[in-house]
């Protein structure tokens, strides 16, 4: 059976298979260049951990990329995780 989970790339994974990987940088190395525990880098890597503002702009500093970059992937990511069939029943308020 498919799930949506095999469509949808946490922001880890996307860490990991398009930056960490390719470039040849391992979790421990950024997680010193960023100041941070290789713990956290992992706990990215593997779906254990959100990425925050702050570890956003972090990433972004050391990958070259921008913390709006890894914050859209988050959020994109938790949005497509939502099962709406466990979501309230929700009327929208006329303005």
């Amino acid at each position: 059976m498919t799930t949506i989970h095999d469509y949808i790339s946490s922001p880890g994974e996307i860490l990991f298979e398009e930056f960490l990987e390719p470039l040849g940088i391992s979790q421990y190395r950024l997680a010193k260049a960023i100041g941070k525990p290789q713990s956290a880098i992992s706990d990215i890597v593997h779906g254990r951990r959100a990425i925050t503002a702050e570890m956003a702009w972090l990433l972004g500093k050391a990958l070259g990329t921008t913390p709006q970059f890894w914050l859209n992937l988050e959020m994109d990511y938790r949005l497509k995780l939502i099962d709406e069939s466990h979501m309230p029943q929700v009327t929208a308020l006329a303005l």
